[in-house]
């Protein structure tokens, strides 16, 4: 009607918007575009599709405008579906995607001007289906139309299909059935919940709570009714011919494998935390020690959490590369560089570990001058060298 067009101005649609964004850029007179085999400036058409679409949709209107001297905000009216979105249009042809129709979820809205305002929201309980405003701790139930003509900053929208809807009272009813089965079998509570929200929940995926090896990981077990639902026979069959994956599970076992890997990694981290504190205790007391060697810290804070248990993965080779400097060909200690002092033996026994390098010692020469002053004056030069 041209009642809306003259209080808003030009009716503009989300549908609108999504056609001028995904529309042809052509590419021509100062904004060609530099052809890759005959390394030359041509005319081009640039396309932008969409390859995958998500299952959540997060559409944000450009609300705000920012010029040099100056921002304004865009009151321009849009008006968007409260249902079946449309992205079909924009879907490239590689798309994997099936199904390509939203349906709004939630919308955000922002009151006022560039330089300040209030932001609100409307969303929707996918339960009873009703609308409802959330205006900071107030939450008042608002019928449709009021969502409809809210001026959208942010828009929340969901895939939406009936056969996803159907699939889940299918296997609603199989599991309402109550069939006899001699097998009861598990599958991963974040896929079931994927399977219920989603409308393309891909593959069964159980690797969420198993190793590599099929087992239970020995630090999961404990927890493990957190992370997986148990379905009859009937069930597990349904969702496996509908959707593969797996791998199939009927029996929950710690894996013996990955104990054995643990208890080794346990013993290793003992082994190489005692026999540093050990070597850097003696090499505390040394009150003149010939040699000092120069490590990153950056490297040994890594190999430090690894040995205290705070990260899974060992650390990588001795990196010292940071803390070198290559000086009349020789690698010396950069100035102001992050690094700790260790012994010889320390050194060797965590490159005889980890390898690594470069090597970086300073070792201390004492060089005696004016043999005869009564004072016995000597002085002591720091320096550094590759070994």
């Amino acid at each position: 009607s041209c009642i809306p067009s003259w209080f808003w101005g030009p009716v503009v649609t989300l549908e609108d918007c999504l056609a001028a964004f995904f529309a042809a850029d052509e590419l021509k007179g100062d904004n060609m575009y530099s052809c890759e085999r005959c390394k030359k400036l041509r005319n081009g058409v640039k396309y932008c599709k969409v390859l995958k679409l998500p299952e959540i949709l997060c559409v944000h209107l450009k609300r705000f405008r920012h010029e040099v001297m100056y921002s304004f905000k865009v009151n321009s009216h849009v008006s968007f579906p409260l249902e079946g979105l449309g992205l079909r249009p924009f879907l490239s042809k590689e798309s994997p995607s099936q199904i390509t129709s939203y349906d709004l979820l939630s919308v955000i809205c922002h009151h006022g001007t560039a330089g300040s305002g209030h932001y609100i929201a409307y969303c929707q309980n996918v339960i009873n289906g009703q609308w409802y405003e959330f205006d900071d701790q107030y939450v008042t139930e608002v019928h449709e139309t009021v969502v409809q003509n809210a001026e959208a900053y942010v828009l929340f929208y969901r895939k939406s299909s009936e056969e996803a809807v159907r699939e889940r009272q299918k296997v609603v009813a199989l599991a309402n059935a109550k069939e006899p089965s001699l097998l009861q079998f598990y599958i991963s509570r974040e896929w079931l919940n994927k399977f219920n929200t989603f409308t393309e929940p891909g593959p069964i995926t159980n690797h969420t709570f198993l190793c590599v090896h099929g087992g239970i990981p020995p630090n999961r077990y404990h927890y493990i009714d957190d992370l997986v639902v148990i379905l009859p026979q009937n069930v597990w069959e349904y969702l496996y011919n509908r959707f593969g994956g797996g791998p199939a599970v009927n029996h929950l076992y710690i894996c013996s494998i990955c104990q054995v890997e643990i208890e080794a990694i346990a013993k290793r981290r003992k082994m190489e935390v005692d026999t540093f504190i050990k070597l850097n205790k003696a090499f505390q007391a040394e009150e003149s020690p010939s040699v000092i060697y120069c490590i990153s810290m950056q490297w040994f804070r890594e190999w430090e959490g690894f040995v205290k248990g705070k990260d899974n993965e060992p650390p990588g080779p001795i990196d010292n590369s940071k803390i070198a400097v290559i000086k009349s060909g020789h690698v010396q200690l950069k100035q102001g560089a992050d690094y700790g002092q260790i012994s010889e033996e320390t050194w060797n026994y965590l490159f005889t570990i980890y390898s690594g390098g470069p090597e970086i010692a300073m070792r201390q020469n004492i060089v005696q001058t004016d043999l005869d002053s009564p004072q016995g004056e000597r002085k002591i030069e720091a320096e550094t060298r590759a070994m």
